[in-house]
């Protein structure tokens, strides 16, 4: 790992790594890319302002990149999901295809626990062996699953571009913000009957995952979550909010209504989103901690502990 390129520099996790790895020892460059400008003002970085679903090989074979980290996606849900998918996977397919052109040794792709899907009859928990049945529903779901059957092809054909592929939970910390932890700050956090607990990963230690499968180029998926789980109304508490459960029957139809009118009072997700509250979808990472020794820092619960803290609104337990 010399020459390292991250699409999607310009997000949270992505400017982070851009920063870390300008201080790797070893590494000599390290080029960003994004649509927008960079999150780090890091020394030494290298940035495009382009879209990942316009070509990238002129890039690779001008800075001789030899590892590349694909973080670039559109996380929120949008109403436009024909574009969401475009982005999702055709930029992926963009940013792997030149990989394998130009004979890139190291992909690592950041994918998602939401590419098992939010099943009934989900294994609990999950593994890397579990099928990949991302719900069809829910775009961002989906196209995670779509990737990854794309990715497992690349290693088939004239590929010497070894593939890491990390499926986390959900990410949560001081700065991270995604539609999950804008939900639960709400004053009324409504959510099906019966919510189950969530399983969470803290940033701080999914950068370290990268980092550290950058060092090693291990090939391959992994799972990455912490121990334990939190419930959804210590949750809401912890951020001095209510859990206000509605059943199915009533919450689908409303929010379905809700959502086609772009009005986000209920839930910032489409129905079929809300499933990932009624059906288990925990990872183990016993894989992870077994091949490369990593044992997360934070539990789920101090994960999001540490989330509500930095939002200021955090109750004395």
């Amino acid at each position: 790992m010399k020459r390292v390129l991250i699409a999607g520099a310009a997000g949270y996790i992505g400017g982070r790594l851009a920063a870390a790895l300008c201080a790797e020892p070893g590494v000599e460059e390290v080029i960003g890319l994004d649509i927008r400008g960079p999150a780090t003002s890091a020394t030494g970085l290298v940035f495009y302002e382009r879209d990942v679903r316009v070509p990238l090989d002129d890039i690779i074979t001008r800075h001789r990149v030899d590892t590349v980290v694909h973080a670039a996606f559109v996380l929120p849900p949008i109403h436009d999901t024909r574009r969401m998918e475009d982005i999702n996977v055709n930029g992926t397919r963009n940013v792997a295809s030149a990989c394998v052109r130009n004979g890139v040794g190291h992909l690592l792709y950041t994918s998602s626990g939401t590419a098992y899907g939010f099943h009934p009859d989900n294994d609990v928990p999950l593994t890397e062996e579990s099928a990949l049945r991302g719900n069809d529903g829910f775009t961002y779901s989906r196209t995670k699953r779509l990737i990854e059957l794309m990715l497992q092809e690349l290693p088939r054909e004239r590929s010497r571009t070894i593939v890491t592929i990390l499926r986390p939970c959900f990410v949560v910390g001081p700065g991270f913000s995604n539609p999950l932890a804008a939900h639960f700050m709400k004053r009324l956090v409504i959510l099906p009957r019966g919510a189950l607990d969530f399983q969470f990963v803290h940033e701080d230690d999914l950068l370290e995952i990268m980092l550290l499968m950058l060092r090693l180029r291990k090939g391959g998926a992994y799972n990455v979550g912490a121990e334990g789980r939190i419930s959804c109304a210590e949750m809401a508490s912890l951020l001095g909010n209510r859990l206000v459960e509605l059943p199915v029957r009533l919450l689908y139809p409303l929010n379905a209504a809700a959502w086609a009118l772009r009005l986000n009072f209920l839930s910032a997700f489409p129905s079929p989103a809300l499933d990932m509250v009624r059906y288990p979808w925990y990872v183990s990472d016993e894989k992870l901690r077994r091949e490369t020794g990593f044992d997360c820092r934070y539990t789920s619960r101090e994960a999001f502990e540490d989330f509500a803290h930095s939002t200021g609104r955090k109750r004395a337990r």
